[in-house]
């Protein structure tokens, strides 16, 4: 009989510690847990499309996750065609069974709920921690092709939606606020402005000419001051300025040599992949 008794407890005490375990596990204010969830920063221009990251860093598995946040951004809003999903994530790539978003434009708000094994039969999937953040879903759209520079701000915040959505994250059955809510942000910037020039137009004054064959060798070789735009100064376009352009040009001028490759005679844009610039065009 008492061995029986003791059995019983030996068996009693490894079901507490089975338990015991489980909860180890899954509750991150027993394990030290640290969360984070946020915005990744994104640089586009006017007419692009969009995918800004939403990220999130944990220890352990998850089963779900939820975010909540709200933008700010110029009137008209630059960003067409909103939408939200985990394509192109380990969420996606594990396919998320429940995945469930609301843009509202009326209070700029975003809220989202993700779980992993939402339906029979019921197999316990979860998502891995990486050691760092990593995206879990997208915020994708098109910017505007008449859109200004701007900035467009993200925030993670609790509470938006009906009924409140908070930023959680899913350990077992647990429910866990997220620690660390950061900000990110989406700049527009307008494409850069092509500088026009004339091939040969060493000195910029808009012809190709002797003076510009004596500018070229005044820099060359005489610390004379260098052109504003250096591309011009490539007649012969092999991607460097140096006196064998001014050679090019004196064949050109005077022994029926070939002229400077495009843009010639008008002006235009460089289209040859080199290492020369032009800081100021025509």
């Amino acid at each position: 009989m008492t061995s029986q008794i003791e059995a019983g407890n030996v068996r009693k005490i490894a079901q507490i510690v089975y338990l015991l375990t489980v909860l180890l596990l899954i509750s991150p204010t027993l394990t030290g847990q640290t969360t984070t969830l946020g915005i990744g920063d994104v640089t586009a221009q006017p007419g692009d499309p969009v995918s800004i990251p939403v990220l999130a860093d944990w220890n352990g598995q998850i089963a779900g996750f939820s975010f909540s946040l709200e933008f700010s951004g110029p009137s008209p809003f630059p960003i067409s065609a909103m939408t939200i999903d985990v394509e192109g994530t380990l969420a996606g790539a594990i396919e998320a069974e429940y995945v469930q978003a609301q843009i509202d434009f009326s209070t700029s708000t975003i809220i989202c709920g993700v779980l992993f094994d939402a339906l029979p039969p019921f197999n316990g999937q979860t998502l891995p921690s990486l050691g760092y953040a990593q995206e879990v879903a997208f915020i994708h759209g098109s910017i505007l092709s008449t859109a200004v520079e701007s900035t467009i701000q993200f925030n993670p915040q609790d509470g938006f939606g009906s009924p409140p959505i908070n930023n959680m994250l899913v350990f077992g059955t647990t429910s866990v606020p997220v620690e660390s809510l950061y900000p990110g942000i989406l700049e527009i910037e307008l494409p850069p402005v092509p500088q026009l020039f004339i091939r040969g137009d060493v000195n910029m004054d808009s012809v190709v000419d002797l003076a510009d064959v004596i500018f070229h060798l005044d820099y060359t070789f005489l610390s004379g001051p260098l052109p504003s735009c250096m591309d011009a100064g490539d007649a012969n376009d092999d991607g460097v300025s140096d006196v064998s352009d001014a050679i090019f040009l004196l064949y050109w001028f005077f022994l029926d040599g070939p002229g400077p490759w495009i843009p010639f005679p008008n002006p235009g844009e460089d289209f040859t992949n080199d290492n020369l610039d032009c800081a100021q065009g025509l």
